[in-house]
């Protein structure tokens, strides 16, 4: 089973453009998967593309990891604010 197969349409995304491929603007998962896969870059170098998905999941992570901080800061930001407020 090839490592693409695990991969979300925002990262097999992500994983095509950055080894150089033409990534549709309407292309389905199945369609960036089969892309990726076919592609000579895969067939030549799959320890290339291996990283450059690894790469994609730690940033796609890191990503999250700091979207959920500022929703988190906001929410401690709306909480301070409500109990300003019951307090006036």
């Amino acid at each position: 089973m090839s490592i693409v197969v695990k991969l979300k349409k925002e990262e097999l995304k992500l994983v095509a453009e950055e080894i150089g491929l033409t990534v549709p603007r309407d292309a389905k998962r199945v369609d960036l998967k089969w892309l990726i896969e076919e592609s000579d870059v895969f067939k030549e170098d799959y320890e290339f593309v291996k990283t450059v998905i690894e790469q994609v999941l730690e940033e796609v992570k890191t990503q999250e990891s700091q979207q959920k901080g500022g929703i988190e800061l906001e929410r401690l930001k709306l909480e301070r604010v409500k109990a300003e407020l019951e307090l006036a």
